[in-house]
Order: structure tokens, then sequence, then C-alpha cells
């Protein structure tokens, strides 16, 4: 007699199915705090923004002018570059006539004037951000665990208490079937752990310089010093053999002012940004935390 498994009890779920055992948050969605929900603020983006604002971003609120604005619309919203100048994060909710497409789902701000829902930072609430996929190393931590935040690619990063910059010996490139692969060889140590990691590079003054600089996504890992990223485009956008350039990869630094309330790994939507195209759209296999600002 063959015994067949059996248990009534189990109840599973498909990543991304927002079942009701499912942690599938959404970036930038503020959890429900009726007590909280009053500290929802509401700025406008400012006319010095060099990019667009969506929910789940640091941003940096300043003193509306003392003339020529609406001041019952709040202070002035940017994105937030460093801790230094780090006021709250945005939401989406409340996010009224934020423009969005086909071709870029996510709704976005990106006009000067427009509204930016936000919170400020202390004020209690918790709110789902995209987080760097080697964050799952703090399940089972202690909520107060250190993190840091990235500015260039607005995601939440492990804790790096004083190096911005990592410097890159070599990125090679090669190309096959429409894909680019450039391998990547650190000159020290990084805070790249695993496949899936998010990093910024910037420096690269090769062909194709413009596809190579920004958030790429690491596609086959080695070890934190020896790893690739891979980028689509047509056969000569990018030159092959070694870049040029003084390289680098890029990353927040210091302690973000938050609590680690909860981890979704590769169960969760959220925002990619394409600088070079300006479409936002979401990433349904996103890795996010639950911070508490």
């Amino acid at each position: 007699m063959i015994n067949t498994p059996f248990y009534p009890y189990q109840t599973t779920n498909a990543a991304g199915s927002f079942s009701v055992q499912s942690a599938g948050y959404v970036q930038g969605v503020y959890q429900d705090a009726p007590a909280l929900r009053y500290s929802l603020a509401t700025g406008t983006l400012s006319a010095s923004a060099t990019a667009p604002i969506w929910g789940g971003m640091a941003i940096s609120e300043s003193v509306a002018p003392a003339s020529g604005y609406d001041r019952t619309q709040g202070g002035t919203i940017a994105a937030a570059t460093a801790l230094t100048n780090l006021t709250g994060f945005s939401v989406f909710n409340n996010a009224y006539a934020w423009p969005s497409s086909p071709q870029s789902p996510v709704p976005t701000a990106g006009a000067t004037g427009m509204t930016i829902p936000f919170f400020r930072m202390g004020s209690g609430i918790a709110i789902p951000v995209a987080m760097d996929p080697s964050l799952v190393s703090l399940d089972g931590g202690l909520i107060t665990q250190q993190v840091s935040w990235d500015f260039n690619d607005q995601v939440l990063q492990p804790y790096d208490a004083s190096t911005a910059t990592y410097s890159v010996t070599s990125a090679t490139s090669s190309y096959a079937s429409g894909v680019y692969t450039i391998a990547i060889v650190m000159a020290a140590a990084s805070p790249v752990a695993a496949v899936g990691d998010v990093i910024n590079i910037s420096g690269v003054t090769s062909t194709g310089a413009a596809l190579v600089n920004g958030t790429q996504t690491v596609t086959s890992f080695t070890d934190n010093q020896h790893f690739s990223i891979q980028i689509t485009a047509a056969s000569g956008a990018i030159a092959t053999g070694a870049l040029s350039g003084t390289i680098v990869l890029n990353y927040g630094t210091g302690a973000l002012p938050v609590k680690i309330l909860d981890i979704s790994a590769g169960n969760g939507m959220t925002v990619q940004y394409n600088a070079t195209t300006g479409a936002a759209t979401w990433n349904r296999s996103g890795y996010v935390a639950l911070i508490q600002i």
C-alpha cells in the first residue's frame, strides 16, 4: 500500500499572488494605521527636481517660498540625496493625477508643482520599500539592525558606515544574440552579495556609456569582487572588450533611522525606473522591506 501525504492545514501560495498567507507588499503603499494616517502630508514637486517621484522614495522637504507659491499645498519636494537632507518617504496613497501609461505603468509625478503625498521621519508609519536581495539575511534578527539607503537607486541596502564608492578594476564587455554581458572585477571586497543585487555604476566613458552607467542588476555572481551584469541593446551600442573610464560602484552611507518590521523575498511589487527612457515599470517579483520611519 502506498502512503499518500495529506496535510489539511498546510497552505501554500504562488509568489506574487497576494493570497491571505502572502506578504505581497507593494512598494510605497503604507500600512493601515488609523492613529497615524493623519500624519500623511503633501507637498509639491520642486522646480529643481531632476527625476520623477514615485511611492517608496526617500524625499527631501523644503520650506515653501515666501511668495508666489500656494502654501496650502505644503513645502517643496525632491528626491533626497543623502541622510543630511532626508526628511521622509513618499507614498502612492492619495497620489492624485499621477500619470501612467502602458509603457510606464507606475504612476509618477514628473511635472513641477504636482502634489506629492509623503510621511515625515518620526511619524511611526510603516512603509514598504524596495530592498537589496542580500538583506534577506536580516530575517530573524532584531528590528533595530542597521541598514543604509542607496540614494542612487532608491533601495534599502546593507549597512555601510562610510564608503560611498567602490573602485572597479575592470569591466569587460562581450556581445551575443542582442545581449551584452559585462564582467566586473572589483579592486576590493564590495557589498555585492548575490544574483539580483542592485548596483549603481558611474564613470564609464566608452561607447554606450549611457547604457552602462546607472542602475544595473547582477545576473551572475562568483564572489563580492567578481560578478556580471547584462544589458539588452543592438549590436555596436556598447563597446566590447575592456570599458574605459574611472569606473566605480556608488552606495549610500550611514545608518538609516528606521526599524525593519518585515521582509518579503521575491513576493512584492517594486518600482524599476529607466533613466534613459523615463519609463517606470513594476517588478512583480521584487524584494521588499517593511520599514517603520
